[in-house]
C-alpha cells in the first residue's frame, strides 16, 4: 500500500490549510464532507491513515470513521474535534477503536506527529499480519507435511475438514476464521504419537480395543502440547484440546466447561470432525446427519444447523456439475481430483486414503513411491467435467 493519507472535513478553508502544510510530508488527499470522504476511501484507497473532523453534516466523525473501518479495516483512524466532551472521547477510543483523538484547534506539528505515528502503527500491523500469514502458514505446512508421512489417514482427515471448517466459520460469523481453519488442519497433529494402525481402524470405523480407545482419546492433548510453544497459536491449541468435548459438558477433557464456555472453534471442530469420520466410512451424508442429530448433547445446535445448511448448498451446486470417474497413472494426477479408492504401496501400506483431494504434497508423495515402482497403479479418481456452454 502507498503511504497515502486522507483528511476529511466540511470546511474547505481548513482543508486548503492542511494541503499547504502537509503535502510536502505526506501523500495527501482531502475530501470535503463525509460523502466525498467515503467515495475517496472506495475509489482512491486504501489509505494508511484517515483523519476526520467530528462535527460534519449527515455523518458525524465517529459514524464516518466507523464506516471507513467497515470498508478498509486496516486503515488507522484519527478524529479531530472542537468539542472536549469526555464521553465522546472515551466512546471513540474504547468503542470505535480509534488511534488518536485530537482537539481543535490542533497545532500543525501535533497533527503531523499524529499522522506519522498512524503510519508507523499501520506498518506495525501489516508486519504482524505478514508474520502470521507467512511464518504461521509455513509452520503449519511443515507440521501437516510431517503428519502426512507419519500418519496418512490422520492427515487426510484433517485436510478434508479444513475447507469445510473455514466455510462454516465464515457462515456463523466467527471473528477469526483463519484460526478455525488452522485448528482443523492441525486437529490430528497429536496422532503422530499413535501407531498408524489405530488411526486406520478409527478412520474405517473399525472397533478399537479399550487400550486403543484410551490412546486415541489422548491425541487432542498431545496436539495441544505440541503447539503450546508456537506464538499466535495459543487459541488454536486450545481449540484442538477441546475438539472432543461435548456441548453438554461430557467428553474430554474432563472439566466443568460446557455449552458456550467451550471454545467456539472447538465446538465447530467437533461437528466437522465427527461428520467426516462418519462419511469416510462410506455412510451417506443424510444418514450421517441423522446419526449426529441422535447424539443428544454432543453438538452445539448452531454449528450442527450450519453444517446442514452448508451441505444443502453444496448439493445444489453439485447438481449443476457433472462428475466423471476414471483411472490415471500417478504422474497424471491433477490437483483437485478426489481419490475414489485407497492408494497403497505394493506391499499393502496405505499411502493416501480414499476421499482425499489431491494436493501438491499428496502428488509429490505418490510420485516418490511411483519412482521406486512401489505404488499400485492406476489410481481411480473422481473429477469435475468442465462446464459445457449452451449451443
Amino acid at each position: 500500500m502507498d503511504e497515502k493519507v486522507l483528511i476529511v472535513d466540511d470546511d474547505a478553508n481548513l482543508l486548503a490549510g492542511y494541503e499547504r502544510n502537509l503535502r510536502n510530508r505526506f501523500r495527501l488527499f482531502t475530501a470535503e464532507g463525509p460523502a466525498r470522504g467515503l467515495w475517496a476511501v472506495k475509489e482512491l484507497g486504501p489509505f494508511m491513515v484517515v483523519v476526520a473532523d467530528y462535527k460534519m453534516p449527515l455523518l458525524d466523525g465517529m459514524q464516518f470513521l466507523n464506516a471507513v473501518r467497515a470498508d478498509s479495516p486496516d486503515t488507522v483512524r484519527i478524529m479531530l474535534t472542537g468539542y472536549a466532551d469526555l464521553s465522546t472521547v472515551l466512546d471513540a477510543i474504547n468503542k470505535g477503536g480509534f488511534f488518536r483523538f485530537l482537539l481543535k484547534p490542533c497545532p500543525m506539528d501535533d497533527l503531523k506527529d499524529a499522522i506519522q505515528a498512524g503510519i508507523e502503527q499501520h506498518r506495525l500491523l501489516m508486519a504482524e499480519r505478514d508474520l502470521v500469514e507467512k511464518t504461521l502458514k509455513g509452520t503449519i505446512k511443515i507440521l501437516t507435511d510431517t503428519l502426512s508421512m507419519v500418519n496418512p489417514a490422520a492427515f487426510s482427515h484433517s485436510i478434508r475438514v479444513s475447507g469445510l471448517a473455514n466455510r462454516l466459520a465464515v457462515e456463523v460469523g466467527i471473528e477469526k476464521p483463519w484460526e478455525v481453519e488452522c485448528a482443523a488442519m492441525l486437529s490430528q497433529i497429536g496422532c503422530v504419537t499413535l501407531a498408524g494402525e489405530i488411526m486406520h481402524k478409527k478412520y474405517y470405523q473399525e472397533k478399537l480395543t479399550p487400550d486403543e480407545e484410551r490412546m486415541f482419546s489422548r491425541h487432542p492433548q498431545a496436539g495441544r502440547h505440541l503447539l503450546a510453544n508456537i506464538p499466535r497459536l495459543e487459541r488454536v491449541a486450545e481449540a484442538i484440546a477441546y475438539q472432543e468435548k461435548h456441548f453438554d459438558g461430557s467428553g474430554l477433557p474432563s472439566d466443568d466447561r460446557r455449552g458456550k464456555d467451550i471454545p467456539v472453534a472447538a465446538r465447530l471442530l467437533k461437528v466437522v470432525l465427527d461428520f467426516d469420520l462418519l462419511t469416510a466410512g462410506r455412510m451417506a451424508e443424510e444418514r450421517a446427519i441423522e446419526e449426529m442429530r441422535g447424539r443428544t448433547g454432543f453438538y452445539d445446535p448452531e454449528m450442527l444447523a450450519a453444517l446442514e445448511a452448508e451441505l444443502r448448498n453444496r448439493r445444489l451446486q453439485d447438481d449443476l456439475v457433472k462428475w466423471v470417474i476414471r483411472e490415471v497413472r500417478v504422474r497424471d494426477l491433477g490437483l483437485g481430483m478426489r481419490l475414489v479408492d485407497d492408494v497403497k504401496s505394493v506391499d499393502g501400506m496405505l499411502l493416501v486414503p480414499r476421499g482425499f483431494e489431491v494436493t501438491y504434497a499428496c502428488k509429490a508423495r505418490l510420485m516418490n513411491f511411483a519412482e521406486l515402482n512401489d505404488v499400485v497403479e492406476p489410481v481411480k479418481v473422481r473429477e469435475k467435467l468442465p462446464p459445457v456452454s449452451p449451443a
